[in-house]
């Protein structure tokens, strides 16, 4: 059995007793070390590994090297290693002092990486998210003044269209009555116009949902795991009313279960009566409190919280996707609770 694996040296070939059997190293360069550990950790291929490759003539790999190759069988594993181990054994560095060193430039390069575009993309969620509730309340005005406009001409349109955004496409496409009507006769010029704000309307509910489909994209790239258990729009209000992913994965999930109730928990602090503290805030939003029993709603939040609380955590630190071990756990403490009623 052979194992193909990467360091910040290069890519190694190992036997069974994990020895040293091939080997491509790196230019001892921090920037094109971070360039190759970047690539090879997405999949993709590096000029070292296609060296490798080419003087291996086994069709089986087994590799930590998450790559896919139309000629080889890759079986993906964890392999452990000694990467200082294999960087002075190769000859890539002299010492200690000199691995040191190169590993500590390749990781400020990480950082700033980082800095420079993961984390500051939960800033962008929290644009789109206020953008889709500007839109939201927008809309439902819009459609308010479009009931009430058109309603003048064709009301009985409304009794048999609830849906605002068909509503205001029936009109958009076309504004002319389709049967006898009750309502006051308006002129051409009168119909297109309200014609025309049928179909801003429209174009509200159309922009509105781009956006949401755009956020479900970005909290995949910033909070997969928030987006997982809370759900897309959810996880960004979170985001957004915690002041950025980075604090909420500070939060305890106590705090994180009173998101957007801090008015009425304020309240309930200075109240001299007596009284209850709210259980939850924008939570309520979530599918799992919104159904449950009044008597258990307190109790499924807090589990919701708590579940979001590691997911925020994972998704800030370790930036692992785990989202489906959250769901699972959210959905196996959950049942407990309903088990236990």
């Amino acid at each position: 059995m052979k194992y193909i694996t990467f360091c910040p040296a290069g890519i190694f070939v190992l036997d069974e007793d994990k020895k040293i059997i091939d080997f491509s190293l790196f230019q001892k360069d921090p920037e094109v070390i971070f360039d190759r550990l970047k690539k090879l950790e997405s999949g993709k291929l590096v000029p070292e590994l296609n060296d490798v490759l080419e003087r291996i003539e086994d069709k089986d790999i087994v590799t930590d090297i998450p790559i896919r190759l139309k000629d080889r069988n890759i079986q993906e594993m964890k392999i452990k290693k000694d990467c200082r181990a294999l960087a002075l054994e190769s000859g890539f560095v002299k010492n200690n002092a000199e691995y040191n060193k190169i590993l500590s430039e390749v990781q400020i390069l990480r950082t700033k990486e980082k800095m420079k575009s993961g984390e500051k993309l939960d800033k962008v969620v929290m644009q789109v998210v206020s953008a889709i509730d500007d839109l939201t309340d927008i809309s439902n005005r819009f459609s308010e003044r479009l009931h009430e406009w058109y309603g003048l001409y064709y009301p009985e349109l409304e009794r048999k269209v609830k849906d605002n955004e068909r509503y205001a496409k029936i009109i958009s496409e076309d504004p002319e009555r389709k049967e006898e009507s009750i309502g006051t006769d308006l002129s051409e010029e009168d119909l297109l116009q309200i014609k025309n704000y049928a179909t801003k309307t429209k174009e509200i509910f159309e922009l509105k949902k781009d956006l949401e489909k755009y956020l479900e994209d970005l909290m995949d790239r910033v909070a997969p795991n928030v987006s997982a258990v809370a759900g897309p729009v959810l996880g960004a209000k979170l985001i957004l009313l915690a002041g950025g992913l980075e604090k909420l994965a500070k939060l305890p999930s106590s705090t994180v279960q009173l998101l957007g109730a801090e008015k009425a928990l304020f309240r309930f602090m200075r109240s001299k009566k007596k009284g209850k503290p709210p259980k939850y805030g924008i939570l309520f939003l979530h599918p799992e409190v919104t159904n449950a029993p009044p008597d258990l709603k307190g109790k499924v939040a807090r589990i919701v919280a708590s579940v979001i609380s590691i997911a925020s955590k994972t998704d800030f630190y370790t930036k692992e996707n785990k989202s489906e071990t959250y769901k699972k756990e959210l959905e196996r403490r959950l049942k407990e609770v309903y088990e236990k009623r």
